[in-house]
């Protein structure tokens, strides 16, 4: 009965052996995914438009150039514009700069011959990324035309953005903005314009 017994043995040692001497045999080094790849980088040039709702008032009860009594008036109205910029994203932080064109067209509700027509800005951006998620603020200067006597200013401005890629092209968002203006044209007319506005974009 021992017989069996050490041929079994020396068969299992002797097939152990030769696996081990075979180098055939190797162990498949595992495979770790590139998550850095896997992220979408907001780095790029984009374009495109928006639509939404503006507010307009004046702050200061000033009288406008040849009224006799101050103006405290105010007036909202559907806006819309274009834009294009370019973003740099280093880690997940995120820089670049935008200049935008808006139609307003908001004429103040008691004197309805006074509309705030267009405004062109030049922004400022910085924010953080989360992959496709981008939270950005804004600020800078913007120039407002009136139809008003030809009325027309640089004011400043600032606000926040929301942003999503869609796809790596197709960027959506919302944006808020507030433009403030101080002795509009050297007149003593302040004001101030608030616009809440939905974006979409093509990012290069």
């Amino acid at each position: 009965m021992r017989i069996p017994a050490i041929a079994l043995a020396v068969t299992l040692f002797g097939c152990g052996a030769a696996a081990a001497a075979d180098p055939a045999v190797e162990i498949a080094p595992e495979i770790t995914p590139d998550i850095d790849q896997a992220r979408f980088g907001w780095t790029g040039f984009y374009v495109g438009g928006s639509a939404g709702y503006g507010w307009l008032k004046d702050v200061d009860y000033a009288p406008p150039p040849g009224f006799p009594i101050p103006l405290y008036d105010e007036g909202d109205d559907y806006v819309f514009g274009g834009h294009a910029g370019y973003l740099y994203q280093h880690g997940n932080f995120v820089v670049g700069a935008e200049a935008e064109a808006m139609k307003l067209d908001i004429t103040y509700d008691g004197f309805t011959f006074i509309t705030f027509d267009n405004s062109y800005a030049l922004k400022a951006r910085a924010g953080y990324a989360v992959d496709r998620f981008l939270l950005s603020g804004h600020a800078g200067a913007v120039y407002a035309e009136t139809n008003f006597n030809d009325l027309a200013d640089w004011g400043w401005i600032a606000g926040a953005n929301i942003d999503y890629a869609l796809t790596d092209n197709i960027i959506v968002g919302a944006q808020y903005t507030h433009y403030d203006f101080t002795e509009f044209d050297g007149t003593r007319i302040d004001g101030t314009v608030d616009l809440v506005t939905a974006r979409v974009g093509w990012k290069f």
